[in-house]
C-alpha cells in the first residue's frame, strides 16, 4: 500500500518500495509553494460528547508556518544538487507546524505518538524530540525496506524512543490503547481499506486520544476512484470523505486546523477517540431517534397530492420518503449529495417497498431534467452542503411558482461556518434561512420540532402574498383523511386557509398560529361542526368512509 505521495525534502519521506510508478517518479522532483502564515486558533463550534475538553486545549497555542511539499509535475532536482537555503528553512518550518499541532493537543514529554506512513522519518524525528527519551514514537510503514531504514536511522540518531513498525493495508499494527496522538500526513488518500485502518487506529488510541489527518483536497470529491485502486494510484481524496469515514469508524470530530499548517492546499482535521466508548464502528455523535410514523404528517400535502417530489435525505430521516411518496401522484426523484457520497455509485438503502431514481450532484449541480418540481425535502441533509448556492439555484429553476421546500435538520446551539456545520452534522436555523434567502426563497413557516434535536422550516419560491389561492399548497381541504379536530390542530402551523367542496376559499386571519378547536353540539345530519375561536369560523364536515369533506365554512355568530 502506498500511504502517501512522496515529499521531496532531502530529509523528507519517500516511498520507493510501494510499487507506484508515480510514487517512484515523484521522488525525483521538488516543488516549492508559497509559505502561508497561519496563526489563528482552531475553529470553535458545538462539540459532540467528549470533545469539549479537547477544544479547550486547542484554543491557546499558535503554530508557525512550515515547509513546502512536492507535487506531481514539479521540476526534477539534479542528482547531487545541494539544498537551497530555502530548503533548510522550509524543513524547519514544517517541524514548527508539527510542534504547534502537538502543543495545541498538549502532547509532550513522556507521551506516545504514532506516525502512520512515516516514510524515512522526517516527522518521526520531530515527534521524538517532542516526547523526549521517556516517551515513545511508533514510526509505521508497510514496506519492509522502509521499516529497516527507519530502524537504522533511529539507531544512528540515538533515538531509542523511536520504534519502527511494519503495518498492513488493513491494520497499523499498533499496540491497543497505547497512543496519545496518531498523525498522518498525505497518507489517507492511499488507504485501500480505510474502514479497517481507521478502526485499527481507533483501537490503538487511549480513550481521549487524538487523530490528526493532513491531506488533500478541501471540499468534496472530484474523482471517484474505487477504494481497492487507491493503493496503486495517486488520487486526492476529499475532506468530506475523511470526515464521514472517520465518524463512521467511531471518531468524534474536534476541529479544522488548516490555519496552523504551512501550506494552502491541505486540510488538517482533528478527531478524538471518545473517552467513554469501548468499541469502534459507530458515530459517537448520532442524531436522536425520529418517530417516522408520528412525524410523517408534518410533511404530507394539505390538499392535492404532490406531483413530483424531490428528496435529499440522509440517515433515519429517509424513512419519511415512503409516506410522502404515498401521497404523491407522480414519480419522485432522489438527489444524492457529493458531500455524502464516497463512491460514484454509492446510494443509501431506500425504505421497504420504495423505488426511486437517483442522481449524484457534481459541484452542486444535480443535472435535473426539464420536468417541473413542486416539492423538495431536505431531510437531515442541509447541514452537509458545500455547494449549496449551485444546488439551490438549480432547484429554483425547476420549482413551480407555488413550489415548497421543507428543511428538517439537527440544530447547532451556536453559529458555525458552513464547513464546520457539515463536519459537525448540525446547522443553525439562522444559517439555513440566510442561505435560502440568498438563493431567492421566502420563509413561509417555522414548524414544530420533529425531535428534541431537530428543527423544521418551510420555504416557498415566492412570498406567500404572491401565491395564487388556486395553487397554494398551504390551503387545506376540501378532503382530509383523519378526524378534523386533530388534523386542524396538527397542521395549524402551516395552514393558511381552507377550501370547501364547492370551491370556496377562506384565508386565515392568523396563519401559522395555533388553533383552538371546539366541537359544536347538535349538528344536523350527522355532520361534524367545529368552532375556530381565533379565526371566528364554523366548519362543517361530512364523513364518507374514512374521509372527511369540508362542506361549509362560515363566520361564527
Amino acid at each position: 500500500m502506498t500511504h502517501r505521495q512522496p515529499s521531496l525534502m532531502p530529509d523528507d519521506r519517500s516511498h520507493p518500495s510501494r510499487g507506484s510508478l508515480h510514487g517512484r517518479l515523484a521522488s525525483l522532483v521538488l516543488f516549492l509553494i508559497p509559505i502561508v502564515i497561519g496563526t489563528a486558533p482552531f475553529v470553535r463550534g458545538a462539540e459532540p460528547a467528549g470533545a469539549a475538553g479537547t477544544k479547550a486545549k486547542l484554543a491557546n497555542a499558535k503554530a508557525k508556518p512550515a515547509d513546502g511539499k512536492a507535487k506531481p509535475g514539479a521540476k526534477a532536482k539534479p542528482d547531487g544538487a545541494k539544498a537551497k537555503p530555502d530548503d533548510a528553512r522550509k524543513a524547519k518550518e514544517r517541524s514548527d507546524a508539527v510542534r504547534g499541532l502537538a502543543q495545541r493537543l498538549r502532547i509532550g514529554p513522556g507521551m506516545t505518538i504514532a506516525d502512520i506512513g512515516a516514510g524515512n522519518g522526517a516527522d518521526a524525528w520531530t515527534f521524538a524530540d517532542i516526547v523526549g527519551p521517556g516517551g515513545t514514537v511508533y514510526a509505521e510503514e508497510v514496506g519492509e525496506g522502509l521499516v529497516k531504514t527507519l530502524k537504522s536511522e533511529a539507531e544512528k540518531r540515538q533515538l531509542k524512543q523511536v520504534r519502527a513498525v511494519l503495518g498492513r493495508d488493513d491494520d497499523p499494527a499498533l499496540p491497543p490503547g497505547a497512543v496519545d496522538l496518531v498523525h498522518m500526513r498525505l497518507v489517507y488518500h492511499h488507504f485501500s481499506q480505510p474502514h479497517e485502518m481507521l478502526r485499527g487506529i481507533w483501537r490503538s488510541l487511549k480513550p481521549g486520544g487524538h487523530l490528526v489527518i493532513v491531506d488533500q483536497r478541501k471540499g468534496t470529491l472530484r474523482e471517484y476512484v474505487p477504494r481497492a485502486e487507491r493503493k496503486g494510484k495517486h488520487t486526492w481524496t476529499a475532506e468530506t470523505t475523511v470526515v464521514r469515514e472517520a465518524r463512521e469508524a467511531g471518531f468524534a470530530f474536534v476541529a479544522c486546523a488548516d490555519e496552523s499548517w504551512y501550506e494552502k492546499e491541505p486540510f488538517v482535521l482533528v478527531f478524538q477517540r471518545p473517552r467513554d466508548a469501548r468499541e469502534p464502528g459507530a458515530d459517537p455523535d448520532p442524531f436522536l431517534a425520529l418517530a417516522i410514523a408520528d412525524k410523517a404528517p408534518l410533511f404530507l400535502p394539505l390538499a392535492r397530492p404532490y406531483a413530483r417530489p424531490v428528496f435529499i435525505a440522509v440517515g433515519e430521516a429517509r424513512g419519511l420518503i415512503g409516506p410522502i411518496l404515498g401521497r404523491s401522484s407522480g414519480p419522485g426523484l432522489e438527489i444524492v449529495l457529493e458531500e455524502w457520497a464516497t463512491q460514484k455509485d454509492e446510494r443509501q438503502p431506500l425504505p421497504a417497498n420504495v423505488s426511486l431514481p437517483a442522481v449524484l450532484t457534481a459541484q452542486g449541480d444535480p443535472r435535473l431534467g426539464p420536468e417541473p418540481i413542486d416539492a423538495v425535502f431536505f431531510l437531515d441533509s442541509f447541514h452537509l452542503l458545500f455547494h449549496g448556492p449551485v444546488l439551490l439555484a438549480k432547484l429554483r429553476e425547476r420549482l413551480t411558482p407555488a413550489g415548497v421546500i421543507y428543511v428538517l435538520d439537527r440544530e447547532a446551539q451556536q453559529p458555525l461556518s458552513r464547513r464546520e456545520a457539515s463536519h459537525r452534522r448540525r446547522v443553525t436555523p439562522d444559517l439555513v434561512k440566510q442561505e435560502m434567502a440568498a438563493a431567492g426563497f421566502a420563509l413561509w413557516f417555522v414548524g414544530p420540532r420533529p425531535a428534541a434535536d431537530r428543527f423544521l422550516l418551510v420555504f416557498g419560491k415566492t412570498e406567500p402574498a404572491q401565491v395564487s389561492p388556486e395553487s397554494d399548497p398551504c390551503l387545506g381541504g376540501p378532503e382530509i383523511r383523519e378526524a378534523p379536530a386533530t388534523w386542524l390542530q396538527e397542521n395549524a402551523w402551516r395552514l393558511r386557509g381552507l377550501t370547501t367542496v364547492d370551491g370556496k376559499r377562506v384565508l386565515r386571519q392568523h396563519p401559522g398560529q395555533p388553533l383552538s378547536v371546539a366541537p359544536v353540539a347538535g349538528a344536523a345530519g350527522g355532520r361534524t361542526v367545529l368552532r375556530l375561536a381565533e379565526e371566528n369560523l364554523l366548519l362543517s364536515f361530512d364523513q364518507q368512509g374514512g374521509t372527511y369533506r369540508l362542506v361549509e365554512c362560515r363566520p361564527a355568530r
